[in-house]
């Protein structure tokens, strides 16, 4: 990855050293310090790695009450839902990574997967440790040759860098047992959410513009469940909905109201925006 291109020269002389010498020299103090620092936090949150379950990242969604992003992680066994509160900036980078939306120059988060990599450095998974005081811990466990280390870290930051790094996520039992309720809008209590399985998420201004959506009108699917009626249809997680029946949807009340009001067994013609394009789709409503 790191190669120096043009002509061979003579390696130059530092203090008596060729400088190739010395950027050697200089590297492994660099790996010393590095695995120094790691092997130091290591012992400060071995404890965090016991009793822990795997999760996925299920969405990103908006705190309609503080407009804050939270990302919600899932229990892959028992499905529980674990929502953190964090940054916009994380939030947009695991956003990204979900859309597998790519950038023409490399991010903060692509920056330190390039380091790691580079010093042939693997991430082996992050933990969600504790919660206290309302706030989330983390661990970043990397693993240097056939040593790992433990590194303390914000849940978002990550969070973050395991979907870049397509790298495991854990929570620890203490956190499935403190973690918080999502947000009131997020429950599923609407009809046609059960009806449709599709989670939606009013696309505010601020959420349009944290996930880079032109226009910034009609509202996000934040998911879908498999082998829905969405699903079956070809909706998809990230579609932006902006027409159904030829009605323009502003929000999610006005899909509610539609699908209220649809006869069943019918049929819903959504227009979607797709990764800038518009598409259609026809979900078929049962009966």
């Amino acid at each position: 990855m790191f190669k120096r291109f043009g002509r061979p020269r003579a390696p130059q002389k530092t203090h008596g050293k060729p400088l190739y010498q010395e950027v050697h020299v200089r590297k492994g103090i660099s790996l010393f310090v590095f695995a120094a620092c790691c092997f130091f936090a290591s012992g400060l949150h071995a404890a965090g790695q016991t009793g822990t379950v795997e999760m996925k990242v299920k969405r990103v969604m908006l705190d309609p009450s503080t407009k804050t992003p939270v990302v919600v992680l899932e229990n892959t066994k028992d499905k529980k839902l674990v929502p953190i509160w964090i940054g916009d900036h994380e939030a947009m980078s695991i956003a990204m990574e979900l859309e597998k939306v790519a950038t023409p120059r490399p991010l903060p988060y692509d920056l330190i997967r390039n380091i790691l990599q580079g010093l042939g450095t693997t991430l082996s998974r992050i933990t969600i440790t504790d919660l206290r005081n309302s706030t989330y811990f983390a661990v970043i466990t990397l693993k240097l040759g056939d040593q790992e280390f433990q590194i303390d870290s914000r849940p978002s930051d990550a969070i973050a860098l395991a979907v870049k790094m397509k790298a495991p996520i854990y929570a620890s039992s203490q956190v499935l047992a403190k973690a918080k309720d999502l947000p009131a809008t997020e429950k599923p209590a609407q009809e046609f959410r059960k009806m449709l399985g599709i989670h939606l998420q009013e696309l505010t201004p601020e959420l349009a513009s944290l996930l880079d959506l032109q226009p910034r009108k009609g509202i996000l699917v934040a998911d879908v469940d498999l082998g829905s009626a969405a699903s079956e249809a070809g909706v998809q997680r990230g579609d932006v909905i902006l027409r159904v029946n030829e009605r323009t949807i502003q929000k999610a009340a006005d899909l509610e109201s539609l699908v209220q009001g649809a006869k069943r067994p019918g049929q819903l013609r959504m227009e979607v925006l797709r990764k800038g394009k518009t598409a259609t789709v026809v979900v078929n409503l049962p009966s």
